[in-house]
């Protein structure tokens, strides 16, 4: 799950991916257990529950390196 794949229609460089601690927790419902976004271009991480998980990257109006895959 480390791995980097662009996710489609959201920035090239914006990657989710399930937070560790959540993965195994059978008493947190699949839309709370949270979610680590990162842009690893400019280095920004957000973590959210699954159900706000943003539909792309927050910062994409002001990114330099935004490209939407």
């Amino acid at each position: 799950m480390d791995a980097f794949s662009p996710i489609k229609g959201k920035c090239r460089f914006w990657r989710e991916q399930a937070h560790i601690d959540d993965v195994w927790d059978t008493s947190l419902k699949k839309e709370d257990k949270r979610v680590v976004c990162t842009c690893f271009v400019e280095g920004d991480m957000w973590q959210m529950p699954a159900k706000e998980t943003p539909a792309d990257c927050p910062k994409r109006n002001s990114c330099r390196y935004y490209v939407r895959s």
